[in-house]
């Protein structure tokens, strides 16, 4: 499994790999091609669409996050989620919230222990196709020998 890879499951669901195996923060996304595409570029590692069956080449209007992570010690992590805009050729936070917590999941609060040495966060995520990419930002860990990963989600989406 690597950054970008795609498992779909046949008219459901669309899962992209968007943080592998990550172990301490990553700083923010400055190139045009950081992070993952949400068009179908090559109909590989995207998020908004599939082969046309299954998926439209349309944006994805909702979405899911999903993070995992394990290490030993109290583990937590704060994740931030950036969007490109070819248009502006930026980088921009995605979310609301004043300029210092914009695009910070989980309320704009670290997100703990669910369980001994494990942290599991889901939360939706709205309009992720109307980026051209998506990148998400470790911006601060706790704990030692952390492995998280994290995964866009998106729901089957039908052309009408």
């Amino acid at each position: 499994m690597a950054l970008g890879d795609v498992k779909s499951l046949a008219n459901a669901l669309r899962k992209v790999c968007i943080l592998f195996n990550a172990s301490g923060t990553n700083g923010q996304p400055s190139l045009a091609t950081d992070g993952v595409p949400c068009y179908p570029a090559a109909q590989t590692a995207n998020i908004a669409a599939d082969d046309g069956v299954c998926f439209t080449t349309k944006a994805s209007r909702e979405a899911s996050i999903l993070i995992a992570g394990t290490g030993t010690g109290t583990v937590s992590g704060t994740f931030r989620l950036w969007g490109y805009n070819t248009e502006l050729a930026q980088w921009v936070p995605v979310g609301a919230g004043n300029d210092s917590t914009k695009g910070i999941l989980n309320q704009n609060t670290a997100i703990g222990e669910v369980k001994t040495d494990t942290i599991l966060h889901s939360e939706p995520l709205y309009l992720a196709g109307h980026f051209d990419r998506l990148y998400l930002e470790v911006t601060a860990v706790t704990g030692s020998g952390l492995s998280i990963t994290a995964w866009i989600v998106t729901p089957r989406t039908v052309n009408f």
